[in-house]
């Protein structure tokens, strides 16, 4: 296991949490595993109008009436397969305790690091964790000469959309039946 950005020194009795690479297809099965729903008040709702000449859309945040939880699109074996597909695979960790994982895949002939998951559990979160993880992202995009990451996210999965945002994401694209339950994909990228 190779530690590949460590935490910074911290007076906190908590141990330090640790992102390596994943090397061994042995710790995918306990990374596709991880709690991946979500809860959230609002959703990104498209509208498309189309006419002979011109099609366009345009999506609009809406609050929801209720919160919401939200399963992963994926089932335990499609995120393992992304995973296994993955290129890059990462980890986070406090000694013994998983806190995150992510896959991406880098894309030479675009330039692109193309992150496909990035999992940490709900009571890890607002932890820095998944900023830790897409800063060791953008360090192996860097070494490897790409020139932006890209990452989809579901239209309701509001609090990885300005996640994303904060880090300096721009919106840049959508597939409306992206994943396999049909929900709609929104596509960011950031220029690094």
């Amino acid at each position: 296991m190779e530690i590949i950005n460590p935490a910074p020194e911290s007076e906190s009795a908590r141990p330090a949490l640790e992102i390596y690479l994943v090397e061994h297809a042995e710790a995918l099965p306990a990374c596709s595993r991880l709690n991946a729903a979500y809860t959230t008040d609002y959703v990104w709702q498209m509208h498309i109008e189309e006419s002979p000449r011109r099609v366009e859309s345009a999506f609009t945040r809406v609050r929801l009436p209720r919160t919401m939880t939200v399963a992963c699109p994926y089932t335990s074996s499609q995120q393992l397969a992304l995973l296994e597909q993955s290129s890059h695979v990462i980890a986070a960790g406090y000694q013994d305790e998983p806190a995150g994982c992510a896959g991406a895949t880098i894309e030479a002939w675009r330039q692109t690091l193309f992150i496909n998951t990035m999992v940490v559990p709900p009571p890890l979160r607002r932890r820095g964790i998944a900023k830790r993880l897409l800063e060791t992202f953008q360090s192996l995009a860097c070494k490897a000469a790409c020139k932006k990451l890209m990452v989809a996210l579901q239209t309701k999965n509001y609090p990885a959309i300005q996640f994303a945002q904060r880090q300096g994401f721009v919106y840049c694209g959508y597939n409306d039946r992206y994943y396999p339950n049909g929900d709609i994909a929104l596509f960011f990228s950031l220029s690094l």
